[in-house]
């Protein structure tokens, strides 16, 4: 493990912030599938998320062509309502696969934002089905904050395959044939569309990150939240975009604690960029900073 840049502590109380409004509430629990038991039943595909490891060739072979035909074999486990707080599991359904707590934090931050008027828009890169930034859009409209910007960047293709060495060390990292993880722009659009949340504020970045950032112009941001999970995609979206991040503003980082190359890129931005902002643990695996109101300036590499 790398040594971190800041020291890292527990994310403060969320008493009186978060957790309030039913309505708020209810749109976590769908999101993350939680109202439904049968979400918990995994998916037998080729991989499992909590070994990260491809099953038997042999068997990959007749899941991916049993699917292609439309079938879809899944085996029944227990509902943990533990691991879908903390976004341990993969749902079988549900919209995102953050778990509670990350939306928890989202939802402070979001209200943080409106509160002050820290403006700017916010970014998502990597939003798998979107549901996070579902949620997002969501509670910026309940706020009345609707107006802002809310852009999704995704290859919509998956992960790619990695390539440099923090990456590859661990083969159990390359989920670049996870067909799992391979959800389309036009799922991703259509999500939208069926909560009621597709609008003209939302805006969608397709390609690898290395390909689409450093060409987007999405304009100041209150919110940047990254869900690259490799060193490569971590730092294709630092480069191009922190700087864009106003003073006031939140950095949210999924994988931080949970993927070592995510981890490597976050440390090493901050350390080459001077960026002393506390960092707050989240529920074990993602984390978040602030901007502070004087940072070093920070140019797109």
């Amino acid at each position: 493990m790398s040594h971190l840049a800041a020291p890292l502590t527990d994310m403060p109380p969320l008493t009186g912030v978060a957790g309030t409004d039913p309505y708020i509430e209810l749109l976590k629990n769908v999101l993350t599938g939680a109202v439904y038991e049968e979400s918990a039943w995994r998916r037998e595909d080729g991989y499992h998320r909590d070994k990260f490891r491809p099953l038997k060739s042999l068997r990959q072979f007749f899941l991916k062509r049993w699917a292609k035909r439309g079938y879809l074999v899944v085996k029944a486990q227990h509902f943990d309502a533990k691991k879908r707080e903390l976004g341990t599991d993969w749902p079988l359904f549900g919209y995102s696969m953050v778990g509670k707590r990350r939306l928890d934090q989202l939802e402070v931050a979001i209200r943080t934002i409106a509160a002050e008027q820290i403006p700017g828009n916010i970014l998502e890169a990597g939003v798998w089905r979107g549901g996070a930034s579902m949620f997002m859009k969501a509670l910026l409209n309940h706020l009345g904050e609707g107006h802002r910007q809310l852009w999704l960047a995704d290859s919509f293709e998956g992960l790619p395959k990695p390539r440099l060495a923090p990456d590859t060390k661990d083969k159990r990292h390359d989920l670049s044939e996870c067909d799992f993880l391979k959800v389309s722009i036009e799922t991703v659009s259509a999500n939208f569309e069926r909560f009621g949340l597709l609008d003209e504020n939302v805006r969608f970045l397709k390609g690898w990150f290395c390909d689409s950032l450093p060409h987007a112009n999405p304009g100041k941001l209150a919110l940047l939240r990254l869900d690259g999970d490799l060193y490569e995609s971590t730092m294709d979206v630092l480069k191009p975009l922190y700087q864009n991040v106003v003073p006031g503003g939140f950095v949210v980082v999924d994988d931080y604690l949970a993927w070592s190359g995510c981890r490597e890129a976050i440390d090493e931005f901050r350390e080459l960029h001077k960026i002393k902002a506390q960092m707050f643990n989240i529920d074990g695996t993602g984390v978040y900073w602030r901007v502070p109101q004087a940072q070093p300036s920070v140019a797109a590499a």
